[in-house]
């Protein structure tokens, strides 16, 4: 079995398939903003916000209607085109890198810094984690904030429920299943079946993502001179809000 990283994986399948799996733009980049109001994320110093693993740039675009200057860092050119295109006149700016090395392209200082939808499970290893939790919060002006949003699979799913179905429609279905790895990673298989006439196109892949606990991110952000101010639970993703 081959086990891709996760650029290779999003290049090969999840690229194209990502921004069909969260539905329309608008009303996902309304969705992310209003969680972030609901969070009381108002530009009051610098107004810089980085977006880490923007992918299409649903965060960066709410950011920046919440007032603030983005910029968005991936490694995909295909879903920073998606948010180049959506961003429209908005402070939005597109960096194709890796969210491990922001001291070469993301100086700040920020005020707000957003690593949303699992990239942070995308790392190859929890050091990775810490050394990237490290240089934000460097970097972050005094009472500024950090938003985290991931799916805390410290405890796997057994049997049938380690089966996923992602998203169906007439023209395309997804599904994924996870299998054990290691103590600190997991195994990601996905599969996608896409009408294309009066057939259908099968791709699958495999990849690997990080085992996080809640606890453990905690008192990595903690470590950080970050201090937890709120946590969430939304359809099933883990999200926690820290401030400087």
């Amino acid at each position: 079995m081959t086990i891709a990283t996760p650029q290779e994986h999003y290049t090969a399948i999840l690229d194209d398939v990502y921004p069909w799996m969260m539905g329309p733009f608008r009303a996902k980049a309304d969705e992310q903003q209003e969680m972030f109001t609901r969070f009381g994320l108002t530009p009051h110093g610098c107004k810089n916000a980085l977006d880490l693993g923007c992918g299409p740039g649903y965060q960066s675009v709410a950011l920046a209607h919440l007032g603030y200057e983005v910029t968005g860092v991936d490694t995909s050119e295909s879903l920073l085109s998606v948010m180049r295109e959506q961003s429209n006149q908005l402070p939005v700016r597109g960096v194709l890198g890796d969210i491990r090395h922001l001291r070469d392209f993301a100086p700040g200082p920020w005020e707000v810094a957003v690593c949303m939808g699992d990239t942070l499970c995308h790392l190859p290893s929890k050091d990775a984690v810490v050394d990237m939790l490290h240089a934000v919060a460097g970097r972050m002006e005094q009472g500024g904030s950090m938003v985290i949003s991931y799916r805390d699979m410290s405890a796997l799913p057994k049997g049938l429920d380690r089966f996923i179905p992602v998203k169906a429609d007439m023209e395309r279905v997804a599904l994924c299943f996870i299998e054990e790895d290691g103590p600190d990673t997991y195994l990601v298989h996905d599969i996608v079946h896409t009408r294309e006439g009066e057939h259908w196109r099968f791709d699958k892949g495999c990849f690997r993502k990080l085992r996080i606990a809640q606890s453990w991110l905690t008192d990595q952000l903690s470590a950080c001179g970050l201090t937890l101010r709120q946590t969430e639970n939304l359809r099933g993703m883990t999200i926690l809000v820290a401030g400087k």
